[in-house]
C-alpha cells in the first residue's frame, strides 16, 4: 500500500518548498524503511501519465474533439485505456523534443 510524504526544503532565498512523493512501506533487515514510488513534485494534484506515441494522436483526438468538458474528457481518455486519478479538472498533452518523449499531464 503506497501514502503520500512530503518534504519540506529551504531555498536560497529564505523560502521554505514543500516537495511531495508516493511512497510504500518496504521492510529491510528487519526495519521498515520508505520507498519512493513516485516523485509528484510541488503539487500532489498534478500527475504526469507517459503516453505510448502510438496512443498520442488518439488521445490527442479526445481532448480536443468537439471541446469536450473535463469529465468527457476524462471519460473518453478511460475508454482508451488509461488510468486516470480521481476527477481531473485540467488536461494538457507534453512533448519532451530530445527524448521523443510524449506524457498527460492531468490536474
Amino acid at each position: 500500500m503506497s501514502y503520500l510524504r512530503s518534504k519540506s526544503r529551504s531555498l536560497k532565498d529564505g523560502k521554505t518548498q514543500t516537495y511531495w512523493y508516493r511512497v510504500e512501506g518496504v521492510r529491510e533487515k528487519g526495519k521498515v524503511r520508505q520507498k519512493v514510488v513516485e516523485y509528484l513534485g510541488t503539487n500532489p494534484q498534478v500527475r504526469t501519465i507517459p503516453l505510448d506515441p502510438a496512443l498520442t494522436a488518439r488521445v490527442a483526438l479526445a481532448l480536443i474533439e468537439g471541446q469536450p468538458t473535463a469529465a468527457l474528457a476524462a471519460e473518453r481518455l478511460r475508454g482508451l485505456g488509461l488510468d486516470l486519478p480521481g476527477r481531473p479538472r485540467q488536461f494538457s498533452l507534453t512533448y519532451t523534443p530530445p527524448l521523443r518523449r510524449y506524457a498527460l499531464r492531468v490536474e
